[in-house]
């Protein structure tokens, strides 16, 4: 079965991100930032490494227990890095619970006035849907400060290679290489995460429903966004490559997501559906999941393919919102990415 997207909703691209330039640095969930000093220090120290320059929220370094300060300070941290025309770029520092708190505190006229991608995931999906939303401005699915960036020896050489060409360049990837391996061992951080991570062989991609549809890209965390559903920040989806990933794995809990997702009406809009690594290899390995996904996408006429290196996984993709692309579920699973959707 083969399927065809919507054209791709209009982009508001900026020029592409250049060593030099400056990246702007935010905490709109939790206070993990304030908490690891030497993690947060280390990744800071990577993206100067790297070449760019960082500039930082004047509250991003608040602890007011599940939270980096209060709402309304952690959306003056935005509208302070959206505003500064310095800042090319705007970056999470960890996801959380609570991005969507912000959603009606945001000036969108204002992040409209200076464009520029924000990135992130987890939590962050709640900023990235809203702002994508409102705005056009591009966005991006791809690293966080303390996770990737973090890293002991510097961030994963796939993830920073996509980062980096992603918001780069006005040239499309085509077709992504997905990674041979896989790096799913937890370090406590400022305690243990002094050397580099176990590296693992990766789980491939599998298909869960055959075909090939072609659409623009949005999605994330598969909790937050529907944690949108029946509010206002709820996603136009006509046409899309929906992409979803999650950190759970208990069946049951999945389950009723997924039932969810369905009710709300997506599965009847988009045009194919890419599953994200699971942090547990084996899960995306299991009967569970491929039993699961039939069961809940039962008449669905889209590709759905498992098992892609986005979300919460090591190493990651840079996935912006509304490029077009080509996703191919088969004997062989492919992501083919057809137009530049960041920068211009």
């Amino acid at each position: 079965m083969s399927g065809s997207g919507t054209t791709s909703p209009p982009v508001v691209r900026p020029r592409p991100l250049r060593p030099g330039d400056t990246i702007g640095i935010c905490a709109p969930s939790m206070a993990h930032a304030a908490r690891y000093p030497r993690r947060r220090e280390r990744a800071v120290a990577h993206l100067e490494e790297l070449g760019y320059r960082v500039r930082c929220g004047q509250n991003w370094l608040r602890d007011t227990g599940h939270t980096a300060g209060t709402a309304a300070e952690r959306a003056a941290d935005l509208h302070e890095l959206y505003a500064d025309d310095r800042v090319r770029a705007v970056m999470t520092s960890i996801g959380g619970y609570n991005a969507n708190q912000l959603l009606d505190l945001l000036d969108y006229d204002l992040i409209r006035a200076h464009p520029k991608p924000l990135v992130g995931y987890s939590d962050t999906t709640a900023l990235l849907v809203a702002i994508w939303q409102r705005t056009g401005t591009a966005v991006v699915l791809g690293p966080q400060l303390l996770p990737q960036w973090g890293e002991a020896g510097g961030s994963l050489e796939y993830t920073r290679r996509f980062f980096q060409r992603v918001l780069g360049s006005p040239e499309p990837l085509g077709p992504v290489p997905f990674p041979a391996e896989q790096v799913t061992e937890f370090l406590p951080w400022d305690e243990a995460d002094d050397r580099p991570r176990t590296v693992l062989d990766a789980v491939p991609a599998r298909a869960l429903r055959a075909g090939r549809a072609t659409g623009f890209l949005i999605g994330g965390n598969l909790e937050t966004l529907l944690s949108l559903a029946g509010t206002p920040y709820w996603p136009e989806l006509d046409g899309a490559i929906l992409l979803l990933e999650s950190t759970g794995t208990d069946p049951g809990r999945l389950t009723a997501q997924f039932t969810q997702l369905r009710h709300t009406g997506a599965l009847d809009r988009i045009a194919g559906l890419a599953l994200g690594r699971f942090t547990d290899p084996e899960f995306d390995r299991s009967d569970t999941l491929a039993e699961l996904i039939a069961g809940e996408t039962a008449g669905f006429a889209g590709p759905v393919v498992a098992g892609l290196p986005f979300g919460h996984t090591d190493p990651m993709l840079s996935l912006p919102f509304g490029a077009r692309a080509e996703l191919t579920s088969g004997p062989v699973c492919g992501l083919t990415v057809l137009d530049g959707a960041v920068s211009a």
